[in-house]
């Protein structure tokens, strides 16, 4: 969300909140959630900040380092801007911003940045354009969109970019073709889609891009293509067939010399088939005859993603075979040179080899073993060729390797040692040179080095060190690495050994803070959070509102990587998340608020697969729902009551490996209802007793394959309301009991195929209370009772058309609160009851026309906590109770006019947490204290 004043809250998560609200329902959605806490308003504590447990400063971040011609290009971001495109030298002087493509808060996030010559490629979003392909050469004048392939705010998204010769190829959607190649020199003239192979909106969604021998190999679907850049030069070289029953997918594809491998996956399409799936390899010379299989393996279940690696002239891959586990197989395009490498871990587990990297023609990966723990490895190929590099930390504890890349002939990663975190390293390949470079972080704090890029005579990388937070540093290597003889090497060693330390290259986010939390609930007294302290990764922590009672919970993946815990929820005793392990994928988790009790509920996709869908779980009736996708179906909707045996798949709607995806989970009547994506029907209404029978879609309300697309799911009673749009009268309120002669159009609000965009639903004094767009007043507050004759504009903010654009509602007993601007007072604080004639501006914080910007509105009991900004002091911590003499400010938290910004306030039992900054430590908890007694009023 636009934090206009306030720079310190976390834009980019307020802004998704904001925009998912606003375009796709309230589901998660501050602004509508109706947020209601208990408590009494007298009895409630000064604020107070629990922990600094980020600690260390704010972080630029900086990702996606990138060598150009020399110079290091990378996406960072800094005290007044989002993420933007920055370049380096190595110097303090000569790292710099290249050009802030979206001023403000935002950030255009330039991702898949990609060299061609001496230009860097990227795709960011202005703001204007939407996401689209920009080039850069280093300066403002040079940096610039190619094309605006996609005219609007919408943008066509282009990614797998990848360097052909002198043309970049990429993947777009143009809004009129659906997603398809194109290719760019870098001008808007030599930009255009390469064919239109599957004409249509949906598009072709080619995949798995790769160039060979001077041309561009790809999948569309389970066929293989091949390209020159020109329409008549691509073509399809074979699709692939299944026996009747089975489908087959593409899994992977690489090159290795002159061979073209690729993996297709084979499995039943009816999930009660117990058919063994088998995982094929296949070769190919670019043309339809020399296209062959070459060996088949039978898997019980798939590892997602296939681990693939081309070495030297072999390709390496990782699969599991029964009574091997996860293990390293290697294939020289013949049968008799496709075989295991070497069974480094004996027994069903495996030694679960990742981090797969190449150099000087031989495989580098970690590994796992009962007796050296997780340690770098090697291969050429042969069993006697594959070996420990180097036991870093000797016995079964291991080093955690971690981040392991090549650049310009020499490996570096991350790895712990007793006494230290996870900390750079450096190997040429042998046990003798392979060292730390610096204890960068000293102690058990852990600088988790990553992104290791050559470029010029430096190697860069991001490290997070407490005086500075994530930044870029260098270290010299002395030469750039260009030459690959032995004479060269041992030079190169030698100065490396005398030359300067690493160093910081710029703290480009100066101030103090850290990585704020990401994902939270609260049980009992007791909150559950996300947050990296440092000597790990982003885990599991807990507080009870005191520092003594603030700690790590568990570190469910032991390192510098992050399990990063997300989608908590309560579920009886338990609280449950998602998190990865690094052996298990994405997978359901529970806790009992111990670390023994801390443990996975059920590997739902096996191996390192992961089986999370999107959108949050719901509780009903003491079961949850939420979407997840195994081996054998594709994201599908799902119930648990917390243990294995109860966990299981509860519909599978889209038959085989398709995803219905279930989303918008609400519980209403002791059933949840969802929009999910039918094969026949696209996404429509669909509601789940927990049954198979009883998982059924409710109406086809815009027949055909495009579906009606519900959004805003909310339970009032027993009546949901939604948006849809049934293609005659644009995105409109409906209404359902959860029948299909029940389901109908509440209103059309702006009458025709325009549609009233209604959304931001929240339920207060048994109505339900929206925002909603007509011709002649613009966007306003509105509500209904579930009836077409009691769905109305509540009032006419600012009157005329513009609209008042209301936002952030919340219930405040029977009234509803929300921030508006009426054209006079600018965006302030409104509140709004079931007769039109109450609602009114409840103060005019910022005296005039400033606006306060009210937000994050949050009752408890009978007021309701929230922050905005008098103009003077910043956003801080402010209350209402409802009148204009009871909202006040409540305390300023950051003393100087700065604002504290404080949101997501979170009830416990007797306590009310929330985020602020105030400027001393960052963005970290707070608490407000107050008697149980009172706590659940």
């Amino acid at each position: 969300m636009p934090r206009m004043n306030l720079p310190l809250v976390p834009c980019s998560l307020c802004m998704t909140l904001l925009v998912s609200s606003l375009c796709c329902g309230s589901e998660g959605s501050p602004e509508a959630s109706g947020a209601k806490l208990g408590g009494s308003e007298d009895t409630m504590s000064a604020p107070y900040p629990i922990d600094d447990i980020a600690g260390g400063r704010l972080s630029a971040g900086p990702h996606s380092l990138t060598d150009v011609g020399g110079v290091l290009f990378f996406a960072a971001s800094d005290r007044t801007r989002g993420t933007e495109l920055f370049k380096s030298d190595g110097s303090d002087e000569g790292t710099r911003l290249v050009q802030d493509v979206r001023p403000g808060p935002l950030g255009s996030e330039p991702r898949e940045l990609t060299a061609l010559g001496n230009t860097l490629f990227f795709v960011a979003n202005d703001g204007v354009h939407g996401e689209e392909l920009w080039r850069s050469e280093g300066k403002p004048s040079n940096t610039r969109l190619v094309m605006d392939l996609r005219p609007g705010r919408k943008g066509s998204s282009p990614e797998s970019l990848t360097v052909l010769g002198q043309q970049l190829f990429f993947l777009a959607n143009d809004g009129h073709s659906g997603t398809e190649l194109w290719r760019t020199d870098g001008t808007p003239e030599g930009t255009t889609r390469v064919k239109d192979i599957d004409p249509g909106p949906p598009g072709a969604t080619p995949s798995f891009l790769t160039p060979a021998n001077g041309l561009l190999y790809f999948f569309v679907d389970r066929t293989l293509w091949r390209s020159d850049g020109t329409p008549e030069g691509t073509t399809a070289v074979q699709e692939i067939h299944a026996p009747p029953g089975l489908g087959v997918r593409p899994r992977a594809l690489a090159v290795a010399g002159s061979h073209l491998f690729f993996f297709m996956g084979q499995e039943p399409m009816d999930a009660s088939d117990k058919t063994l799936r088998s995982l094929a390899l296949w070769t190919s010379d670019g043309s339809t005859q020399g296209t062959t299989k070459r060996i088949e393996v039978p898997l019980p279940e798939f590892s997602e993603p296939l681990r693939t690696l081309v070495a030297g002239p072999l390709l390496f891959f990782v699969t599991q075979v029964p009574g091997l586990g996860d293990e390293l197989w290697r294939s020289d395009g013949t049968p008799e040179g496709t075989f295991l490498v070497r069974d480094i871990a004996p027994g069903p587990l495996g030694s679960h080899p990742r981090e797969l990297t190449a150099m000087d023609g031989r495989l580098y990966f970690s590994a796992w073993t009962a007796e050296h723990g997780d340690e770098l490895w090697r291969s050429d190929g042969t069993p006697e060729g594959t070996v420990l590099v180097k036991d870093i930390v000797p016995g079964p504890e291991g080093s955690a390797i971690a981040f392991l890349r090549e650049t310009h002939g020499r490996l570096y990663f991350s790895a712990r040692e007793p006494g230290t975190g996870h900390e750079p390293w450096r190997s040429n390949g042998a046990a003798r040179g392979t060292s730390r470079i610096e204890d960068l972080a000293p102690g058990a704090f852990s600088s988790s080095a990553r992104d290791f890029t050559v470029s010029g005579r430096r190697v860069f990388f991001t490290a997070n060190v407490r005086a500075t937070g994530a930044e870029l540093w260098a270290r010299d290597v002395g030469y750039t690495f260009r030459v690959a003889s032995k004479r060269l090497r041992w030079a190169e060693e030698e100065h490396e050994a005398s030359s300067p330390l690493a160093r910081l290259v710029q703290d480009i986010f100066p101030g103090p803070g850290g990585e704020p939390p990401h994902a939270w609930t609260a049980r009992g007294d007791t909150l559950y959070f996300d947050a990296n302290d440092g000597s790990v990764g982003l885990e599991l922590w807990r507080t009870r509102g005191t520092p003594e009672s603030t700690s790590l919970l568990k570190d469910v993946r032991p390192g510098p990587q992050s399990s990063e815990p997300s989608d908590f929820f309560v579920l009886d005793s338990w609280v449950l998340f998602f998190a990865d392990d690094g052996t298990h994928g994405r997978e359901l988790w529970r806790t009992d608020g111990t670390r023994e009790g801390t443990v996975l509920v059920k590997d739902i996709a096996p191996g390192l697969a992961s089986s999370q869908g999107e959108g949050s779980p719901v509780v009903v009736d003491g079961v949850a729902y939420f979407n997840a996708r195994d081996a054998r179906h594709g994201e599908e909707l799902w119930r648990t009551d917390g243990t294995l045996e109860g966990t299981w798949l509860v519909r599978d709607l889209a038959p085989g490996i398709d995803d219905s995806s279930p989303r918008y989970l609400t519980a209403m009547d002791s059933r949840v209802y969802f929009i999910a994506n039918l094969p026949e029907q696209g996404w429509e209404l669909g509601v789940s007793d927990g049954t198979v029978t009883g998982t059924r879609c409710i109406k086809d309300i815009l027949p055909g394959p495009a579906g009606s697309f519900p959004t805003s799911l909310t339970a009032l009673g027993s009546r949901l309301f939604f948006t849809a749009n049934d293609g005659a009268h644009g995105e409109e309120p409906w209404v359902s009991d959860g029948s299909e002669s029940g389901t109908q159009l509440l209103l059309d609000i702006w009458p025709g195929e325009v549609g009233s965009y209604a959304s931001l639903f929240t339920v207060a004094g048994g109505v339900l209370f929206f925002a909603a767009t007509d011709p002649t007043a613009g966007r306003e507050p509105w509500l209904s009772d579930g009836t077409s004759a009691g769905t109305s504009r509540v009032r006419d903010v600012n009157p005329g058309p513009e609209g008042s654009y209301p936002l952030w509602f919340s219930a405040l007993g029977s009234s509803v609160l929300f921030s508006a601007e009426d054209g006079t007072h600018g965006v302030e604080l409104w509140k709004a009851s079931t007769h039109p004639t109450q609602a009114r501006l409840l103060k005019d914080v910022w005296p005039g026309p400033g606006s306060s910007e009210p937000r994050w509105m949050t009752s408890v009991g009978s007021r309701a906590l929230l922050h905005a900004d008098n103009g003077t002091l910043g956003s801080e911590l402010w209350e209402t109770s409802g009148t204009e003499e009871g909202t006040r400010l409540r305390q300023e938290l950051a003393p100087g006019g700065q604002g504290a910004a404080p949101y997501f306030f979170t009830a416990a039992d007797t306590q009310v947490f929330f985020l602020a900054d105030d400027g001393a430590q960052g963005i970290e908890w707070w608490v407000l204290t107050r008697p149980a007694q009172t706590a659940r009023e």
